[in-house]
């Protein structure tokens, strides 16, 4: 595998969608408006018309959800076990655990899994992105709503867009989508990719970086490097290889995810945190990427 070819387009569109934010061709509300049409629009697309194609065969893979599942059962573990030696403040404490279990498993696992692997990946990838999804969104939200002071009702699976996407994906498989309707979902799901990436590097802030600097590296080696050394571990010990293998490392080793963000603003906790974590585990991913693609 070529790494620069890898490499290069995705941090280059990181850094690109950072450039225009400096300069000022990207403002506050062109920002919020890709961000939206990422999330809401196109990562919905990209799983809905994935899982409509993907093979039934493949969803009933119990590789899929070992190498997936088992990972982040340790991690959550793991961080917790981290977080009480490092005596993080309550409001700190669900922040460390899902920001070392929760990538950017959209954003930058969907493009980045199409340039190591092609296109073919991106139905067993917008999978085992909706599995993390499910989790944050559910076991996430509980540990938020345990640790906050803030009286806030739990965010609702049914609220976000991808669980239905997913669902009317696998349920409509049955079903061939005329052209009329299939064309329009693929150019959607075409531009998804580059403005994931020119969003997230827009989205990129220094703010509350020095303050947490002990507490995002230890956040950003847990995420980087360990969970997708405990994919590896596990698929070696189960004998699995191939595409699952290949994707499941590859979604274990995308840095925080941008969500975390907003959960943690819903939950009156550590935002600050959060944000900082993203923004330090995305530049450290340019240096872990490298290492991952070898194992890969």
């Amino acid at each position: 595998m070529d790494l620069l070819n890898v490499v290069v387009p995705i941090f280059g569109l990181i850094f690109i969608g950072w450039l225009l934010k400096a300069i000022g061709l990207f403002p506050r509300w062109l920002v919020k408006a890709l961000n939206d049409y990422v999330y809401y629009v196109g990562i919905t697309v990209i799983t809905f018309l994935s899982l409509h194609d993907v093979s039934h065969s493949l969803l009933l893979d119990p590789m899929v959800y070992v190498l997936t599942i088992l990972p982040i059962a340790a991690i959550v573990v793991i961080a917790f076990s981290v977080a009480r030696l490092m005596k993080l403040e309550k409001a700190a404490i669900p922040v460390f655990i899902i920001c070392a279990f929760f990538g950017n498993t959209g954003y930058i696992g969907f493009p980045l899994n199409i340039a190591a692997q092609g296109r073919d990946s991106l139905a067993l990838t917008a999978f085992v992105s909706t599995i993390y999804t499910v989790i944050v969104f559910t076991f996430g939200a509980y540990l938020c709503q345990r640790y906050s002071d803030k009286e806030k009702k739990g965010l609702q699976l049914h609220t976000i867009p991808v669980f239905w996407a997913a669902a009317a994906g696998i349920i409509l498989s049955f079903i061939a989508l005329p052209d009329l309707v299939r064309l329009p979902l693929t150019l959607i799901e075409d531009s998804t990719s580059p403005l994931a990436l020119l969003a997230t590097g827009a989205m990129i802030s220094a703010v509350g970086i020095k303050e947490n600097a002990g507490t995002i590296g230890a956040i950003s080696g847990i995420k980087l490097l360990l969970m997708p050394a405990i994919v590896v571990v596990t698929a070696m010990a189960a004998g699995v290889s191939g595409t699952v293998y290949k994707t499941s490392v590859l979604e274990a080793a995308t840095p925080v995810g941008v969500t975390n963000t907003v959960m943690e603003q819903q939950f009156g906790l550590d935002e600050r945190l959060a944000s900082s974590a993203v923004v330090i585990s995305t530049m450290l991913f340019f240096l872990s990427l490298p290492v991952i693609l070898l194992l890969v």
